[in-house]
């Protein structure tokens, strides 16, 4: 596979900083060149249009979160010695993805994988990072099923989609006047992992 050319890297690492700060639609594509010191031309020679731009960078801050997450679940369960011990993991995880400073990084992803409702490139573009995540949990819950931590008879992929599920749903609780308490959160998602797991 070859090597991304410089600009276009440039111009996609920009855009996922402009729209961290801004969001999505908070710049435009003078802003952009601005701030990258790339000219239209390149823009336009790499990318078929601004939209493009801000897809691609919307990609990458996806993966970026994708790569964290992968990263900590991987290094906090595979240190796991006992089944209790991976549960008590497992909450430590879940307090940390469900921590209200959290609360703009699960805003993000949603809104992420909404562009791909009415977007095929966006939605073929996501895909194999969100596939990669999936792939890399379910890969977690099968270790887990070696060491006889968790039922043998559990599907790891469907538990790896159900752990993503019930963390990013949590966007529900970000955005309501009357807030769940987290502790009572914390304590049911312990309650159900133990139970289901």
């Amino acid at each position: 596979m070859r090597d991304i050319h410089p600009t276009k890297v440039r111009l996609t690492e920009v855009a996922a900083a402009l729209i961290d700060e801004h969001g999505s639609q908070g710049f435009t594509v003078e802003q952009l060149l601005e701030k990258s010191n790339i000219s239209k031309g390149s823009l336009y020679h790499h990318f078929e249009d601004f939209h493009d731009v801000i897809m691609q960078a919307q990609v990458q801050r996806f993966a970026r979160y994708v790569e964290e997450d992968i990263e900590a679940l991987t290094r906090v369960l595979l240190a796991a010695t006992t089944r209790e011990d991976m549960f008590d993991r497992l909450d430590l995880i879940s307090r940390a993805t469900h921590d209200v400073a959290r609360s703009v990084r699960r805003a993000d992803r949603i809104e992420i994988l909404a562009g791909a409702r009415h977007s095929e490139k966006m939605k073929n573009a996501l895909a194999p990072t969100q596939a990669r995540l999936t792939v890399a949990i379910a890969d977690l819950v099968r270790e887990m099923k070696t060491k006889e931590f968790v039922n043998q008879d559990l599907d790891p992929t469907a538990v790896a989609v159900f752990i993503q599920a019930y963390s990013l749903g949590l966007i529900v609780n970000d955005v309501s006047d009357e807030q769940v308490d987290l502790e009572k959160w914390h304590a049911l998602i312990s309650r159900m992992t133990r139970g289901l797991l």
